[in-house]
């Protein structure tokens, strides 16, 4: 294969240079499409709007109302119901014991009438009425009585077109003159539930007499929020701000750099690398977080609350890292007291400024712990902190990250968000019996697993999740990250969740969800809807699967029958070290699935998603009339192709691998897998042409995937059947070097005692060698030279994989690499004047390994190493491991199990 045209996929131009065009589809009001023969009979009351209806609610003195009013009578348009005087009365009465947003609806033959103390609850009625006229046949509505009341106060998304304002694009919706909530878009949101949305902004874009000289465009920024939150309070939706501060001291983009802190350098508690951690403990400090809350909500009324990373991604408050097995912030002011009570102080520091000028707003305090393990020393650590935790500051979790569960006979761990995995962790169903107000944070729509769709259709996976947040009164949701908040099924399903009396069982909520849009074929579309689910809890629990995982956009990606040994591209990001995903499949898997384990999961997931699809599918001529159907159905058919990829990528690498170690001949399944790789890659590109939804990913700020670049694609796999499979020998002398049966470079022999183990020298270091030796079951690494000198130890098992990786600090403590490992290995490590060891257990390769070949590995560190070599950018979880800097590793004899 021409390498260089796998360089060029990532050239090819997005296909929009301004905005997407799913925007537009965005912009386009809500439609109703009713078809003779299709409605829902039971409970009807028959062609009761045949003389029109007559709408009463100008007494109610709710001029946001007006927005729901506009929608209801463009639904009774779409059913041909005119509005007449004297005909079937439509009233909205206020009942002033009802709670806020409460409603109830009540059709008879009569008319219909909904109560509600505020305009909340009149919109939420209103849309229920609506809901209840586009389920029915003809001009007519479901007979019944319904009171609603949310239990769920605060549901909280984000503009799905919104900027990140992050690299590598940097682009600030506060800072230009792009319309990012248009009407129509709102109008959608307001429908399925959405009360609030969340923005992004930074401490460093508002005026600060800490930090002078910032804040120079700040009411620029703050009058386009004023009139984001005026627009959206039109429809019920409150704007939330987003922040994850303080911030680090260093260079990166997302920190603050170090010479601004020239006037109070005590904020600047201690270092670890090129990082400086932020104490809150220091009078400047706590100066800096109140002015900074203070200024915004004095400056722009009407803001819902602010939601705020206290813990994890890019926080750089002291306490933020002294959590943990590997604490690495040592301040001696923050240290003088307990994580809890330095977290409380923060929280009411914050509170205080925002309420002094918006009493009404919320603040949620975000504990982001994607990789912690329930159980573990963190788990413990953050149970602490929530007893200390302020009862009327909001405190939220990850609803599923540390979560457990069986795959395949074996426990996994869930890390970071999953909308696959029904949850919750223990830690946080502790929290919500700990603290006065728990939080959730989820992934409505979808998650890191897939996020180059709008949204996967799964809500009985949601039903399961809010059930349990129901039981554990869970009062606010942050619903999305920057993707899984496309308006359509997942956020009605939330929506309707997220209300009292909760639904009696998944079966009677999914019907109910369906009944508006299928009608009469509702039954038919749960039942397909329950197939998706089914199959997509069969996701690999792996954060590497979500991350670096083919699901999102391996349709896209080349395949190679001749190994290249390069990594794979990140789904998130763009503009990143690799552009181009190559054959390193390990490197979505880790060492929490083996490649057949990866495999056999991903073929159940897609068996039982087109189970789903396959009952949808007929319905194409039912609703040839109605877009937003045929657009889900196509959308399950999407989904289908990515599934059916994403185990056929594995199934291709696995079977390549099988040809190279063991010889066995797979060529003619290999040659069949890439025809239905072109197969699926040209139907893809039909699919996306008729929804330009598909392949978008909103963190990204991109396309993943897209017409012109699956079209490269087929081409490279053209190119793969004509050029690269004539020519491939199963005796080809590098198929040797490759397994390591014949051996090319650096090769070190693993001896049977510490006596035996030759040394090896390490290059950059005078003096400094390694040596390995057998012991029992373990393989004891010795290394000398190194005395106060940081480095690492690399085993790579076998090809493909990513490195077992063991650091030893400049002190002599080893720090185990453990977010790549199903459990967290146990590890001894000896340290003397002159030498360390470590011992490392042979069963940590098992899977892996492939018995009777050598395995690679390096050891390295600032300016040395046994195999030179320039190291890979580095990447999230994978580090900066270059497989080209290793050489081999020979075991005994005894030991090629």
């Amino acid at each position: 294969m021409d390498m260089q045209k796998v360089v060029q996929l990532a050239q090819i131009p997005q296909p929009f240079t301004d905005t997407p065009s799913f925007v537009e589809d965005l912009r386009a009001p809500l439609s109703c499409h009713f078809a003779a023969g299709q409605g829902c009979p039971a409970g009807e009351c028959t062609d009761c709007l045949g003389q029109g209806v007559e709408l009463h609610y100008a007494g109610q003195a709710l001029p946001n109302l007006e927005t729901a009013i506009k929608s209801l009578r463009r639904v009774l348009a779409a059913k041909d119901v005119s509005e007449q005087a004297s005909a079937w009365p439509i009233t909205w009465q206020r009942e002033e014991s009802f709670q806020p947003e409460e409603f109830e609806l009540r059709t008879t033959p009569g008319g219909a009438v909904i109560k509600a103390a505020d305009e909340d609850g009149f919109r939420r009625g209103t849309y229920f009425l609506e809901g209840r006229l586009a389920e029915a046949e003809g001009r007519s509505v479901t007979a019944g009585n319904w009171r609603r009341k949310s239990f769920v106060k605060h549901r909280i998304s984000r503009c799905f077109f919104g900027p990140t304002y992050r690299a590598p694009f940097f682009i600030d919706e506060l800072s230009n003159d792009i319309d990012y909530y248009p009407e129509e878009y709102l109008d959608k949101l307001a429908h399925e539930g959405i009360n609030g949305l969340w923005l992004t902004m930074y401490f460093r874009d508002l005026p600060s007499s800490v930090f002078p000289g910032r804040g120079a465009k700040a009411e620029q920024r703050l009058a386009k929020l004023r009139l984001t939150v005026q627009r959206c309070a039109r429809y019920g939706i409150r704007i939330y701000v987003f922040f994850c501060e303080p911030k680090l001291f260093g260079d990166a983009s997302y920190a603050v750099p170090a010479a601004e802190a020239a006037n109070h350098p005590e904020l600047i508690s201690c270092h670890h690398g090129d990082w400086g951690f932020f104490c809150t403990s220091t009078d400047a400090g706590t100066q800096y977080l109140h002015e900074s809350v203070a200024q915004l909500f004095s400056a722009v009324p009407g803001l819902g609350g602010m939601i705020n990373i206290m813990f994890g991604e890019d926080n750089g408050s002291c306490v933020a890292h002294a959590l943990g097995r590997n604490p690495i912030c040592k301040c001696p002011r923050c240290s003088q007291q307990e994580p809890g009570q330095l977290f409380r102080q923060q929280a009411e520091v914050l509170r205080d400024a925002m309420r002094a000028a918006s009493p009404g707003a919320e603040f949620l305090g975000w504990f982001y712990a994607p990789g912690q393990r329930d159980g573990s020393l963190l788990s413990q650590q953050l149970a602490a902190v929530s007893r200390q935790w302020p009862d009327d500051v909001g405190m939220m979790l990850n609803f599923e990250s540390g979560g457990r569960l069986q795959q395949l006979g074996k426990e996994r761990v869930v890390f970071d968000y999953s909308l696959a995995y029904l949850g919750p962790s223990e830690l946080f169903r502790e929290v919500a019996r700990t603290v006065r107000k728990p939080a959730a944070k989820l992934q409505v729509g979808c998650s890191h697993e897939n996020a180059s769709v709008p949204f996967m259709p799964v809500p009985g996976n949601l039903y399961e999740k809010y059930q349990v947040m129901h039981e554990l009164g869970v009062y606010a949701v942050m619903q999305c990250w920057f993707f899984g908040n496309y308006p359509g099924l997942m956020n009605q399903a939330a929506g309707r969740l997220s209300f009292e009396p909760f639904p009696a069982s998944e079966e009677e909520f999914l019907l109910e969800l369906a009944r508006p849009d299928w009608r009469r074929f509702a039954p038919q579309v749960v039942r397909a809807w329950q197939h998706f689910a089914a199959g997509y809890r069969n996701f690999p629990a792996n954060l590497s699967f979500e991350w670096y995982g083919p699901l999102h956009h391996c349709i896209a990606w080349p395949l190679h029958l001749f190994p290249v040994d390069q990594p794979l591209s990140p789904s998130w990001i763009m503009r990143h070290f690799p552009e181009v995903s190559g054959d390193r499949i390990g490197e979505c898997l880790t060492y929490h699935h083996t490649l057949s384990e990866g495999l056999e999961l991903c073929r159940m997931m897609a068996a039982s998603w087109e189970e789903g699809f396959r009952l949808l599918e007929p319905l194409r001529a039912e609703f040839q009339h109605s877009p937003q159907r045929l657009a889900d159905i196509d959308l399950a058919e999407a989904i289908l192709l990515q599934m059916q990829s994403a185990r056929n990528v594995l199934e291709f690498y696995h079977l390549r691998e099988d040809m190279l170690y063991a010889g066995s001949d797979n060529l003619e399944s290999l040659r069949e897998i890439v025809k239905q790789e072109c197969r699926n890659t040209e139907r893809m590109a039909v699919l996306c042409r008729r929804d330009c939804r598909l392949g978008y990913h909103s963190e990204a700020e991109g396309y993943l995937f897209f017409p012109a670049k699956l079209k490269a694609r087929l081409e490279l796999l053209h190119e793969l059947l004509e050029e690269d499979f004539p020519r491939f020998r199963p005796d080809a002398a590098w198929i040797g070097a490759y397994t390591g049966a014949r051996p090319e470079g650096k090769v070190a022999c693993c001896g049977s005692t510490r006596d035996s183990a030759p040394r090896y020298p390490l290059s950059g270091r005078e003096l400094a060698s390694w040596a390995v030796w057998c012991q029992d079951d373990t393989l004891v690494f010795s290394c000398t030279g190194l005395t106060g000198t940081a480095f690492c130890l690399e085993i790579e098992p076998c090809r493909l994989w990513p490195p077992l990786r063991f650091d030893i600090t400049a002190e002599g403590k080893l720090v185990v690499y453990d977010g790549i490992f199903r459990q967290v290995p146990v590890l001894e490590s000896h340290h003397c004047e002159s030498e360390t060891t470590i011992a490392v257990p042979l069963s940590l390769l098992e899977g892996y390994r492939r018995p009777g070949h050598p395995v690679r590995v390096n050891i390295r560190g600032k300016g040395f190493s046994w195999v030179e070599g320039e190291d890979y950018e580095s990447r999230l979880m994978q580090r900066d491991y270059n497989p080209a800097k290793a050489g081999w590793l020979r075991l005994p004899a005894g030991n090629n199990r």
